[in-house]
């Protein structure tokens, strides 16, 4: 008779180990190396990086993401670059008030009075209670990588720390990608 079941601990082991196997491993493994053009992701470089986040004068909004409301405000992310603060307690004529400058920011939300956003890897929770004045409250630094683009399974162009800090990526055509994810 097999004694598997009588040692709990060596099975437990074991089911986790070829959990984990079966979850590392591509079932059809990495593609061949392609030649030509793919589908793929760029990332977007900034020099000379600074984490402090400063409100700044209202500045047009070019390439517009997510919008949170949050009491008279609009809040409008400016994909890879911050949150635009839109005074909207006339709707019939919101008045751009100022810009968050956070670069790398893609996503927010907003919770009493505390507003969250992504920079450059880190999650900051600044206080807009009293907005347009703002502070930041407390920043959780690299909570995730910027290194990587933000889907698995696509070729993507390597990143070169000679061109700056990884802020974003961008979806767009490539040439011969050496990168994959």
């Amino acid at each position: 008779m097999c004694n598997f079941f009588t040692k709990p601990g060596k099975t437990i082991l074991i089911i986790l180990a070829l959990a984990v196997l079966s979850s590392a491993c591509d079932p059809e493994g990495p593609p061949e190396r392609v030649t030509g053009e793919v589908a793929g992701y760029k990332p977007l470089y900034q020099s000379g990086i600074s984490l402090d986040l400063s409100f700044q004068e209202p500045r047009p909004l070019r390439q517009p993401g997510k919008i949170y409301v949050y009491g008279k405000w609009l809040l409008v992310n400016e994909l890879h670059e911050g949150i635009h603060f839109i005074d909207n307690s006339l709707p019939e004529q919101p008045k751009n008030t100022g810009f968050l400058q956070a670069l790398g920011n893609v996503d927010m939300a907003v919770r009493d009075g505390v507003l969250y956003i992504d920079h450059i890897g880190d999650l900051v929770a600044i206080d807009i209670s009293q907005a347009p004045e703002i502070r930041e409250i407390n920043r959780i630094e690299k909570s995730w990588s910027t290194e990587l683009p933000p889907e698995q399974s696509v070729w993507f162009e390597c990143v070169d720390p000679g061109k700056g800090t990884v802020i974003g990526w961008v979806l767009t055509t490539l040439t011969n990608p050496e990168c994959y994810r």
